[in-house]
């Protein structure tokens, strides 16, 4: 089933089902907050255009396109659920949910949510915009950390059972731009995430860094694929103890990071 993910450079054929006009989707927001709070420029946008937006409350988007702008966090005691087959075009931003914030994104094999750069197809380059971030209160070897890539957030508790939300049929393409020098946000960070989210399916393309790495935590992940990332495809730190099962990584011989890239480093 996680094969079936591939085909990632085009996105475009799929239109996210209301020709991208975001909050205004058939079915309205029947589960969450008010959509207005922050979805910008009539609907399309994910944050306000600020370098650091705050998501405070409970939000479901209906199925659509949508541009991530910024630095979006998902707050403490907030959360985001994405519906199957939406796709979201990320400009230098990054998606960072805070211990405590919740991501829930569920696509189908057949409708997978897609995390993509907003460039057209065909221009589309590794480290177009910044990536996800999940960070939770499960147990690290150092206690309180900075999560790695220049965002506020700290991660870290004693909680290896936390939830974080969902990731699953999900794919993360052309991440890991590099908001400061030497500072590239992974396609897909975990920062002591626990073991109550759920990561499966989830395939990741073209990452200017790793394509997935976690520090400390105790978070499961099945059936994931790494295809031509830059760095690492999967990487272990600061005592993650979870299970890591099912993998693919594809690599591309011709690029490699100059620090020596590896299919699995821990």
């Amino acid at each position: 089933a996680a094969l079936s993910l591939a085909g990632c450079s085009d996105d475009e054929n799929g239109n996210g089902g209301n020709g991208g006009n975001g909050g205004s989707g058939e079915g309205g927001n029947p589960s969450g907050g008010d959509l207005t709070e922050i979805l910008f420029e009539d609907g399309t946008q994910i944050g306000d255009g600020r370098q650091e937006f705050e998501i405070k409350g409970d939000y479901t988007l209906p199925k659509g396109t949508y541009l991530l702008k910024g630095w979006c966090y998902i707050a403490d005691g907030a959360s985001l659920t994405l519906a199957p087959g939406t796709i979201i075009k990320g400009d230098k931003a990054a998606l960072i949910v805070e211990p405590g914030g919740q991501l829930w994104a569920k696509g189908t094999q057949s409708e997978p949510i897609v995390f993509t750069s907003e460039m057209p197809a065909g221009n589309r380059r590794p480290g177009d915009w910044g990536g996800i971030i999940l960070c939770g209160r499960g147990v690290n070897n150092k206690g309180t950390m900075q999560i790695e890539g220049g965002p506020r957030t700290t991660h870290g508790g004693s909680d290896n059972a936390d939830c974080s939300g969902a990731l699953s049929y999900v794919r993360c393409e052309f991440a890991g731009y590099p908001f400061k020098e030497d500072q590239e946000i992974n396609a897909i960070t975990f920062g002591s995430v626990g073991s109550a989210t759920q990561i499966d399916h989830v395939q990741v393309s073209y990452s200017n860094d790793d394509s997935y790495e976690w520090f400390g935590g105790a978070v499961n992940a099945k059936y994931l694929i790494s295809y031509h990332t830059w760095d690492d495809d999967f990487d272990t730190d600061n005592g993650f103890c979870g299970k890591v099962q099912f993998c693919l990584g594809v690599r591309q011989p011709r690029i490699a990071d100059t620090s020596a890239s590896n299919g699995f480093e821990s």
